[in-house]
């Protein structure tokens, strides 16, 4: 000991308190991410025909084409 009179354990043990009065409030957020990311609602699939929709909006495609692809994913004869 070196005369101060504070036993090396009850360093460990204030170290160790403070650890952990740090650990429960972080681990609260760690669990309420993990809960929200969880019960989060799963985006919608996006079809074929929304996705050519999209297209002649963008102005990729003509109109032509969009409504050729349009009877061509829906399985008519043109």
């Amino acid at each position: 000991m070196t005369g101060t009179g504070i036993s090396p354990w009850l360093s460990i043990l204030t170290v160790m308190t403070m650890l952990l009065v740090l650990a429960i409030p972080v681990g609260l957020v760690l669990v309420i991410v993990g809960l929200v990311q969880y019960f989060r609602p799963v985006p919608q699939a996006v079809g074929p025909e929304d996705t050519l929709k999209h297209r002649y909006a963008a102005g990729e495609i003509s109109l032509s084409e969009y409504e050729e692809m349009l009877r061509t994913l829906r399985g008519e004869q043109s």
